[in-house]
């Protein structure tokens, strides 16, 4: 079956939802510094909002029937930690996000418990663009069954453990 997440930043030069999906909201200085003007594009915070309201539906519909414990375990997939470290990493996002590369603060890997702390996480921004890329992709296609198909591939990347 074709990754339908994929296919998708394959074309993030054709697509504004794309587009809006990979772009940082510090990117906006990054664009004034190369163009010296303002910039007054879309970033991907809402469509993000939205996403992450997609995952968690899928996922709990993926697992209603299937899971003992579907708060856990949905709550596994849906983490930060798991988009950044192993559905970021699959499709090395990193090369996609527009952002602001002289940020210090917005790290270069996936490597997210080295920038755990109780209340933030510097990785945060790599999840976003995760949660807003299947914003993007729920909005142009309206297609949940694709949808659901992709986030039950990426349980496979390292699948819930119960303690």
């Amino acid at each position: 079956m074709e990754d339908i997440f994929l296919v998708r930043l394959a074309e993030k030069n054709s697509s504004r939802w794309v587009k809006r999906a990979l772009t940082d909201s510090s990117y906006k200085k990054e664009f004034q510094r190369i163009n010296r003007r303002e910039y007054d594009g879309e970033i991907n915070t809402d469509l993000a909002t939205y996403g992450d309201a997609l995952i968690k539906f899928c996922y709990t519909e993926i697992l209603l029937d299937e899971s003992k414990e579907l708060t856990e375990e949905r709550a596994h997939y849906e983490s930060d930690k798991y988009l950044v470290k192993y559905v970021a990493k699959k499709y090395d996002l990193l090369k996609h996000i527009m952002k602001d590369s002289k940020d210090e603060n917005l790290p270069n890997d996936y490597d997210y418990e080295n920038n755990e702390s109780e209340n933030n996480n510097r990785h945060k921004y790599i999840a976003t663009a995760v949660e807003a890329m299947i914003g993007a992709i729920y909005k142009e296609k309206h297609n949940l069954k694709s949808l659901k198909s992709l986030l039950k591939s990426w349980m496979k990347l390292h699948p819930y453990v119960p303690d």
